[in-house]
């Protein structure tokens, strides 16, 4: 295995954004690219908590979540992806970036992140009803191993606030309401692989 991590990439380095509102499936995609590409993955709930003193699976109490999830902490989350994603792709490390980016300015900082470091962008837009949505947030918070803290509310201000990739930015739609072999053949054929 170290001999496998430790060897020369092959095809162009790749930066992938994984985008959608909580439950859409976009971390397990993220997950399957890892795993299928030999990429590192950095997940917004994990940096924000981070750049907080917070451990990943602790659940913020209320005066914690006021800060953690403002448009300042969420400005500084983003910056922080930025520069991680950078610093990784500098390194010659795919890099998958897990986070909602539910607004254009974000996604295009990160696209160019891409450029800057010569990688080729890709950004894959996760959907799936609002059913499987609400149900996938439930049985996460039911489970409470995640280190998402998104609750229902949360899913229901992402709908009303996010702002679907426009066709110039050439995002990858992918459901994530099919079976999980259904989902990597369909999420490596977004990226040109399979």
């Amino acid at each position: 295995m170290a001999e496998a991590l430790a060897a020369p990439r092959t095809g162009p380095l790749r930066l992938v954004a994984t985008s959608g509102v909580s439950g859409s499936g976009k971390s397990t995609v993220a997950q399957m690219l890892v795993e299928s590409l030999g990429a590192i993955r950095i997940r917004s709930d994990v940096e924000r908590k981070r750049l907080f003193g917070l451990a990943a699976t602790a659940r913020p109490d209320v005066t914690q979540a006021a800060q953690l999830y403002g448009s300042a902490a969420t400005r500084r989350t983003y910056a922080q992806l930025d520069a991680l994603a950078g610093t990784l792709l500098h390194a010659g490390l795919h890099t998958i970036v897990d986070a909602a980016f539910l607004r254009r300015d974000e996604r295009e900082r990160l696209r160019a992140v891409a450029a800057a470091h010569g990688a080729r962008f890709t950004l894959i837009e996760c959907h799936a009803p609002d059913e499987v949505l609400r149900e996938r947030v439930r049985r996460r918070q039911r489970t409470d191993n995640d280190a998402s803290d998104a609750d229902l509310s949360v899913l229901a201000m992402q709908l009303q606030r996010r702002e679907p990739a426009g066709a110039d930015e050439r995002p990858c739609r992918l459901d994530t309401n099919v079976d999980l072999d259904t989902l990597r053949r369909n999420a490596l054929h977004g990226l040109g692989i399979a």
